[in-house]
Protein backbone atom coordinates (compact mmCIF):
# COMPACT_ATOMS: atom_id res chain seq x y z
CA UNK A 1 0.00 0.00 0.00
CA UNK A 2 3.01 2.28 1.29
CA UNK A 3 4.63 1.52 -2.24
CA UNK A 4 1.46 2.37 -4.18
CA UNK A 5 1.12 5.45 -2.94
CA UNK A 6 4.64 6.41 -3.55
CA UNK A 7 4.57 5.55 -7.40
CA UNK A 8 1.08 7.99 -7.42
CA UNK A 9 2.96 10.84 -5.61
CA UNK A 10 6.01 10.26 -8.25
CA UNK A 11 3.69 9.97 -11.18
CA UNK A 12 2.37 13.63 -10.55
CA UNK A 13 3.07 16.56 -12.01
CA UNK A 14 5.13 19.32 -9.97
CA UNK A 15 2.10 21.50 -10.82
CA UNK A 16 -0.26 19.57 -9.84
CA UNK A 17 1.60 18.29 -6.36
CA UNK A 18 1.65 22.15 -5.37
CA UNK A 19 -2.30 22.41 -5.94
CA UNK A 20 -2.77 19.35 -4.20
CA UNK A 21 -0.51 21.11 -1.28
CA UNK A 22 -1.96 24.47 -1.53
CA UNK A 23 -5.22 22.53 -1.32
CA UNK A 24 -4.36 21.16 1.94
CA UNK A 25 -3.29 24.70 3.29
CA UNK A 26 -6.35 26.39 2.25
CA UNK A 27 -8.71 23.92 3.84
CA UNK A 28 -6.63 24.53 7.13
CA UNK A 29 -7.03 28.12 7.13
CA UNK A 30 -10.93 27.95 6.44
CA UNK A 31 -12.35 26.94 10.10
CA UNK A 32 -15.35 25.16 10.83
CA UNK A 33 -18.31 27.33 10.64
CA UNK A 34 -19.29 27.77 14.61
CA UNK A 35 -19.02 30.71 16.76
CA UNK A 36 -16.09 30.82 19.22
CA UNK A 37 -17.11 29.82 22.65
CA UNK A 38 -16.59 33.28 24.64
CA UNK A 39 -16.94 34.53 28.48
CA UNK A 40 -17.99 37.75 29.56
CA UNK A 41 -17.10 38.35 33.47
CA UNK A 42 -19.35 40.72 35.61
CA UNK A 43 -16.35 43.11 36.57
CA UNK A 44 -19.11 45.83 36.78
CA UNK A 45 -20.96 47.05 39.82
CA UNK A 46 -21.88 49.54 42.11
CA UNK A 47 -22.29 47.59 45.13
CA UNK A 48 -19.27 48.16 47.84
CA UNK A 49 -20.49 44.77 49.34
CA UNK A 50 -20.01 42.79 45.89
CA UNK A 51 -16.37 41.54 45.10
CA UNK A 52 -15.97 41.51 41.23
CA UNK A 53 -16.04 39.56 39.20
CA UNK A 54 -19.53 38.49 40.32
CA UNK A 55 -19.88 35.44 37.96
CA UNK A 56 -19.86 34.99 34.38
CA UNK A 57 -21.93 34.62 31.12
CA UNK A 58 -20.72 31.99 29.02
CA UNK A 59 -21.77 31.98 24.68
CA UNK A 60 -21.37 28.49 23.33
CA UNK A 61 -22.49 27.56 19.63
CA UNK A 62 -25.31 25.06 19.67
CA UNK A 63 -25.72 24.15 15.87
CA UNK A 64 -25.75 27.22 12.82
CA UNK A 65 -29.47 28.66 14.80
CA UNK A 66 -28.41 28.38 18.39
CA UNK A 67 -26.46 29.59 21.26
CA UNK A 68 -26.63 28.00 24.67
CA UNK A 69 -26.33 30.69 27.28
CA UNK A 70 -24.90 29.92 30.59
CA UNK A 71 -25.13 32.17 33.60
CA UNK A 72 -22.84 30.83 36.37
CA UNK A 73 -23.12 33.37 39.66
CA UNK A 74 -20.79 32.07 42.96
CA UNK A 75 -22.53 30.64 45.82
CA UNK A 76 -24.74 32.85 48.07
CA UNK A 77 -26.34 35.18 44.91
CA UNK A 78 -29.13 35.03 42.86
CA UNK A 79 -31.46 36.85 40.20
CA UNK A 80 -33.75 39.53 41.91
CA UNK A 81 -36.49 42.30 40.79
CA UNK A 82 -35.44 45.47 42.41
CA UNK A 83 -36.87 48.54 40.95
CA UNK A 84 -36.39 49.72 37.98
CA UNK A 85 -34.17 46.59 37.07
CA UNK A 86 -34.71 43.01 35.28
CA UNK A 87 -33.04 39.56 35.89
CA UNK A 88 -31.00 39.41 33.04
CA UNK A 89 -30.55 41.42 29.89
CA UNK A 90 -28.86 41.34 26.39
CA UNK A 91 -28.90 42.40 23.11
CA UNK A 92 -29.62 40.31 20.17
CA UNK A 93 -31.88 41.19 17.19
CA UNK A 94 -34.09 39.32 14.97
CA UNK A 95 -37.06 36.83 16.22
CA UNK A 96 -35.77 35.04 19.07
CA UNK A 97 -36.76 32.01 20.63
CA UNK A 98 -35.56 30.90 24.16
CA UNK A 99 -35.33 27.08 26.38
CA UNK A 100 -34.76 27.84 29.97
CA UNK A 101 -32.81 24.82 30.66
CA UNK A 102 -31.51 25.83 34.28
CA UNK A 103 -33.41 25.54 36.46
CA UNK A 104 -35.25 23.24 34.61
CA UNK A 105 -38.06 24.55 32.42
CA UNK A 106 -37.66 27.93 34.01
CA UNK A 107 -39.22 27.21 37.24
CA UNK A 108 -38.55 27.42 40.97
CA UNK A 109 -39.59 27.31 44.13
CA UNK A 110 -38.79 30.70 45.77
CA UNK A 111 -41.23 30.50 48.02
CA UNK A 112 -43.90 30.54 45.72
CA UNK A 113 -44.01 29.06 42.27
CA UNK A 114 -42.33 31.23 40.11
CA UNK A 115 -41.21 31.10 35.93
CA UNK A 116 -38.32 32.65 34.21
CA UNK A 117 -39.38 33.62 30.76
CA UNK A 118 -37.78 35.85 27.71
CA UNK A 119 -39.52 39.07 27.23
CA UNK A 120 -38.42 41.68 24.55
CA UNK A 121 -39.14 44.80 23.81
CA UNK A 122 -36.79 46.43 20.97
CA UNK A 123 -33.37 48.35 21.77
CA UNK A 124 -33.44 50.06 25.00
CA UNK A 125 -36.76 48.13 26.17
CA UNK A 126 -35.11 46.97 29.46
CA UNK A 127 -33.20 48.78 31.86
CA UNK A 128 -29.90 47.96 34.42
CA UNK A 129 -29.69 51.01 36.29
CA UNK A 130 -26.85 52.54 36.31
CA UNK A 131 -25.65 50.53 32.94
CA UNK A 132 -28.13 51.40 30.92
CA UNK A 133 -31.03 49.40 28.70
CA UNK A 134 -31.23 45.98 26.95
CA UNK A 135 -33.59 45.24 24.06
CA UNK A 136 -34.30 41.41 25.84
CA UNK A 137 -34.65 40.15 29.16
CA UNK A 138 -35.25 36.80 31.34
CA UNK A 139 -37.84 38.30 33.27
CA UNK A 140 -38.88 36.26 36.57
CA UNK A 141 -42.69 36.41 37.35
CA UNK A 142 -43.84 36.11 41.15
CA UNK A 143 -42.73 39.00 44.22
CA UNK A 144 -39.81 41.41 44.07
CA UNK A 145 -36.96 41.70 46.42
CA UNK A 146 -34.16 39.14 47.62
CA UNK A 147 -37.28 37.18 49.47
CA UNK A 148 -38.30 36.30 46.11
CA UNK A 149 -35.38 35.48 44.20
CA UNK A 150 -34.02 32.79 42.30
CA UNK A 151 -30.59 31.82 44.28
CA UNK A 152 -28.73 29.64 41.12
CA UNK A 153 -27.33 29.94 37.79
CA UNK A 154 -29.23 30.84 34.70
CA UNK A 155 -28.70 28.65 31.28
CA UNK A 156 -31.14 28.83 28.45
CA UNK A 157 -30.92 28.15 24.69
CA UNK A 158 -31.68 31.02 22.28
CA UNK A 159 -32.26 30.12 18.59
CA UNK A 160 -33.29 32.33 15.89
CA UNK A 161 -34.21 31.05 12.24
CA UNK A 162 -32.02 31.80 9.63
CA UNK A 163 -28.25 31.77 11.62
CA UNK A 164 -26.93 32.68 14.97
CA UNK A 165 -23.74 32.73 16.10
CA UNK A 166 -21.96 33.69 19.32
CA UNK A 167 -20.59 37.25 17.99
CA UNK A 168 -24.07 38.35 16.89
CA UNK A 169 -24.05 39.15 20.80
CA UNK A 170 -23.73 42.95 20.83
CA UNK A 171 -23.64 45.53 23.50
CA UNK A 172 -25.36 48.72 24.42
CA UNK A 173 -24.53 52.43 24.06
CA UNK A 174 -23.19 52.29 27.19
CA UNK A 175 -20.46 49.09 25.95
CA UNK A 176 -22.22 46.39 28.19
CA UNK A 177 -23.30 43.11 26.48
CA UNK A 178 -24.87 41.59 29.58
CA UNK A 179 -26.17 42.97 33.00
CA UNK A 180 -28.12 41.03 35.70
CA UNK A 181 -29.99 42.51 38.72
CA UNK A 182 -28.56 40.16 41.95
CA UNK A 183 -28.80 39.83 45.58
CA UNK A 184 -26.27 38.03 47.35
CA UNK A 185 -27.43 36.31 51.11
CA UNK A 186 -26.55 39.06 53.30
CA UNK A 187 -29.81 40.72 51.35
CA UNK A 188 -27.27 43.19 49.28
CA UNK A 189 -28.96 44.06 45.84
CA UNK A 190 -27.61 45.72 43.07
CA UNK A 191 -27.07 45.38 39.21
CA UNK A 192 -24.12 44.00 38.11
CA UNK A 193 -22.57 43.91 34.29
CA UNK A 194 -20.35 42.80 31.49
CA UNK A 195 -18.32 44.93 29.34
CA UNK A 196 -16.78 42.82 26.92
CA UNK A 197 -15.74 39.07 26.43
CA UNK A 198 -11.80 37.92 26.13
CA UNK A 199 -9.91 37.59 22.83
CA UNK A 200 -11.11 34.25 20.75
CA UNK A 201 -9.51 31.09 21.27
CA UNK A 202 -7.57 30.10 18.28
CA UNK A 203 -10.07 27.84 16.11
CA UNK A 204 -8.69 24.00 16.09
CA UNK A 205 -8.98 22.40 12.52
CA UNK A 206 -11.20 19.24 12.11
CA UNK A 207 -9.66 16.01 11.61
CA UNK A 208 -10.16 16.03 7.79
CA UNK A 209 -8.49 19.74 7.46
CA UNK A 210 -5.54 18.25 9.48
CA UNK A 211 -5.22 15.12 7.00
CA UNK A 212 -5.33 17.21 4.02
CA UNK A 213 -2.55 19.45 5.44
CA UNK A 214 -0.40 16.70 5.69
CA UNK A 215 -1.15 15.34 2.16
CA UNK A 216 -0.20 18.78 1.47
CA UNK A 217 2.83 18.61 3.06
CA UNK A 218 4.15 15.32 1.46
CA UNK A 219 3.53 17.04 -1.80
CA UNK A 220 5.29 20.28 -1.17
CA UNK A 221 8.67 17.37 -0.12
CA UNK A 222 7.75 15.53 -3.83
CA UNK A 223 7.38 18.69 -5.44
CA UNK A 224 10.70 19.65 -3.95
CA UNK A 225 12.62 15.89 -5.01
CA UNK A 226 11.07 15.88 -8.07
CA UNK A 227 12.63 19.58 -9.13
CA UNK A 228 15.86 18.86 -7.59
CA UNK A 229 15.96 15.48 -9.60
CA UNK A 230 15.31 16.67 -12.67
Amino acid sequence: MITSSRLFLKSMLPGKMLALAAAGFFAVSVPAQAGPTLTFNFTETAVAQFATPVGSVVLTQNGANAVNVFVDLPTGFGFVNTGNKTPFVFNLAGALVVAITTPAGGNFLSPNFDELSLSYSGAGGFPATPFGTFGNAILKSGGNGSSSGYFGDLGFTVTRAGGLDTTDFTANAGGYFFAADVANAAGNTGSIAALRAGPPPTPVPEPASLALFGLGLVGLAVARRNRTAG
